[in-house]
């Protein structure tokens, strides 16, 4: 299976420069680097949630996948903490190799375990799909942003409860689109 050739991990601390790098390189610009940066240290940061893709024989950092906690505003006006998927990003020239794929599995293993009911993103549909992701505002989602119904996405976990429902809001981080 592709992807079986990279091991998955957690960040370690001497991983910053290298994630800056696979953003970068993955996304043509510096704004998904510099999220994963802004976020480092803040409450928003979850421990074990920023995980690294790296080759089995020289330990080459080819993708990373960051978790950050966000907030669900509900209508009665109190909150709850999620998670929010994103960025996720591999190097162009391994792209294709499932890498991405390997990376969603265990962020989406992590999430299972610590007992979160979801995973909320901003992506392709065709692509989150193939991991159980669906449109977030059809389970009572609504975006931080105008984002188009068919890229603003969640995965419903095993802890989900139909009444989680209301406003997310990414990390500060994050730019406002």
């Amino acid at each position: 299976m592709p992807g079986n050739d990279v091991r998955i991990r957690p960040e370690r601390p001497t991983d910053a420069e290298h994630i800056r790098r696979v953003h970068d390189a993955a996304f043509g610009g510096l704004t998904e680097g510099r999220i994963v940066d802004d976020l480092r240290g803040t409450p928003q940061w979850i421990e074990g949630g920023s995980l690294v893709a790296e080759g089995p024989s020289d330990g080459r950092i080819l993708g990373h996948l960051l978790i950050s906690r966000g907030t669900l505003e509900r209508s009665d006006r109190s909150t709850r903490d999620i998670w929010a998927v994103g960025p996720v990003g591999v190097l162009p020239e391994r792209q294709g190799e499932g890498i991405g794929a390997a990376l969603m599995h265990a962020a989406i293993a992590l999430a299972t375990r610590r007992r979160q009911p979801l995973l909320c993103l901003v992506g392709h549909a065709d692509y989150y799909a193939r991991f159980g992701f669906e449109p977030a505002r059809a389970i009572g989602l609504d975006a931080p942003s105008a984002w188009p119904d068919a890229n603003w996405q969640a995965l419903r976990l095993p802890a989900w409860t139909p009444d989680l429902r209301g406003r997310v809001r990414f990390p500060p981080a994050f730019p406002e689109e």
